[in-house]
């Protein structure tokens, strides 16, 4: 994990846990090493192989959180962790293309090229469905979370990372609507054979 994340994953426990937290982030990380052992990325080398490397943590933590505390409060808890974890890394990436001052659509498709070469979106397959002055669609296939959590056997958190496209996004491209089409869970994650991205241009009444 980087700095950032361990210290955000250790006040989020201090807070859930109490005086136990240190001993819960010892044996999560024990575990998320085991985890990623047991994962073929194990044996490979390469850019994939440290994203899953460093997102088995959160496998490791769910997974120690469910023995002790149930499944619902252990989502919760490893929920409040991840999604501003995610959404704070998707900032960082879009601030360092210094986009300020550009149309929306050439900011929208600037980070839509950054995700596919530095970002997660260079371990998945992305296609573009429709792209004009008010409209960018694409699909996913493939995705890197799914992935690895089933691998690792904690599936559902998948999901939480859904979570993160439906709070990063309006955010920061507010002059567009983002949505998956007629359902929130048009994704892999929910059993789709793809994940869904559609913005739409906000129109000004």
């Amino acid at each position: 994990m980087k700095t950032g994340e361990l210290r955000a994953t250790a006040s989020t426990l201090a807070e859930e846990l109490g005086w136990r937290w240190p001993l819960t982030l010892i044996k999560a990380i024990r575990r998320g090493n085991a985890i990623f052992q047991g994962t073929h990325w194990s044996h490979e080398d390469g850019a994939e192989v440290e994203f899953a490397r460093r997102i088995a943590f959160s496998s490791g933590l769910y997974s120690s959180l469910k023995e002790k505390h149930g499944q619902p409060r252990a989502l919760w808890i490893t929920r409040r962790i991840l999604v501003p974890i995610g959404c704070r890394e998707q900032w960082e990436n879009l601030r360092s293309l210094d986009l300020s001052g550009r149309p929306p659509m050439e900011r929208l498709r600037a980070f839509f090229d950054f995700m596919g070469s530095r970002g997660v979106g260079q371990f998945v397959e992305r296609r573009i469905i429709e792209s004009g002055e008010d409209r960018l669609s694409y699909e996913v296939r493939g995705c890197l979370f799914k992935r690895f959590y089933d691998e690792a056997g904690t599936p559902e958190l998948t999901r939480l990372f859904c979570d993160v496209d439906h709070e990063f996004f309006p955010e920061a491209f507010p002059e567009f609507t983002f949505h998956r089409g007629d359902s929130r869970e048009n994704t892999e994650a929910y059993g789709e054979e793809h994940c869904k991205f559609m913005f739409e241009l906000n129109t000004i009444t």
